[in-house]
Order: C-alpha cells, then sequence, then structure tokens
C-alpha cells in the first residue's frame, strides 16, 4: 500500500478554520498520515524534513488557503519569501528558502493530467504559477527539495483550496467551501 502524507496549514489572518486542514485532515484511509504545518517562517523545511527523516512517505500533497472560487496547481516555486508577518508576527529573515538552491523550481506533478482529472468531476481547477510567496510557496520549494533529497518520495504536489467558508461552483452547482466539499475533493 502506498504511503501518502497530506499537509494542510493552521488558521491565519486572524481566521479560524483553515480549509487545507480542514482537507487534510479528512483523509482517515490507511497509509494516510495528516500532518499540520504552523503558518511560521521555516517550519515548512523543519516539520517536512523531521517527518521524512523518521518515516518518509511515497507520496506527499500539500494543501494551503487559496482563491475564493477556484482550487489552483501550483507549478512554480520561488525561493524567496514575501515581506510579510507570519501567526508569530515575524516577517521571514531576509534569506533564500533554501540558500545555495536555484531561484525556483518547476512542480514535478504533471499538473495538466490532474487538471483535466479534476476538471472532470466537476472541479473548478486552474494550473497556477504564482503560489504567493507566502507559507505555500515556501511549502512548495520545500517539497521538491525533499523529493531530490529522499529517494522514497517519489511524488510531491501543492494545491490551494478556496477558502473555508467562500463560495465555489462545483458540478454545475454553487456551493460554499466546507468539510463536506472539503473532504469530497
Amino acid at each position: 500500500m502506498q504511503n501518502i502524507l497530506i499537509t494542510g496549514f493552521t488558521p491565519f489572518d486572524g481566521r479560524e478554520v483553515n480549509a487545507s486542514w480542514v482537507a487534510a485532515s479528512s483523509s482517515n484511509r490507511e497509509g494516510i498520515n495528516a500532518l499540520e504545518i504552523p503558518v511560521v517562517w521555516g517550519k515548512p523545511m523543519r516539520v517536512l524534513q523531521s517527518f521524512c527523516d523518521n518515516q518518509c512517505p511515497q507520496m506527499i500533497i500539500s494543501l494551503g488557503e487559496g482563491r475564493e472560487g477556484w482550487f489552483d496547481i501550483e507549478t512554480i516555486a520561488l525561493n524567496t519569501r514575501n515581506e510579510r508577518v507570519d501567526n508569530e508576527g515575524k516577517l521571514p529573515a531576509g534569506e533564500p528558502i533554501i540558500p545555495g538552491s536555484p531561484d525556483s523550481i518547476s512542480a514535478s506533478i504533471n499538473a495538466g493530467v490532474l487538471q483535466r482529472g479534476l476538471a472532470r468531476h466537476g472541479y473548478p481547477i486552474r494550473i497556477s504559477n504564482n503560489a504567493g510567496q507566502f507559507l505555500c510557496e515556501e511549502t512548495l520549494f520545500v517539497l521538491e527539495h525533499l523529493r531530490n533529497r529522499y529517494q522514497s518520495l517519489e511524488k510531491v504536489l501543492f494545491c490551494h483550496l478556496p477558502p473555508f467558508g467562500t463560495s465555489v461552483h462545483i458540478r454545475g452547482e454553487s456551493r460554499t467551501c466546507d468539510q463536506s466539499v472539503l473532504e469530497d475533493f
């Protein structure tokens, strides 16, 4: 059985719920683990590397909150951080996410195949090349770095979800992005 890790984030920007953690924590199947990443600069590397050091999965699917009405498969990760305050009230240290690494990394996942599959299931899904230079971008950069470092980690993916409680059009129907939508996704 394939070993999969699905990650989501803690709430941020004063929100009470983060759609990414709702979706990640709803996967109660054998071989699937869920991990919540704090919205704190540097935590994606520390948390994900520690997990991989102990029980590296074959696949990591990371989720974050993005734009209302859309699911976005992220395809480019920059090795920079935006001047934005994290949940501890801190700005990034001004250094690259991973010093000595390229300025950007292209996602290794075949985003087109994934997009077409999700679109056939009625999801408003886009391919994005702008992960936002916040913790989501940092996470995608870290994921691709770890995929190159750990031989057992075969696939990584980062997908933005609509924020919890916002409107989304799925299978021809206007819905609220709630627990049932996120569990189904």
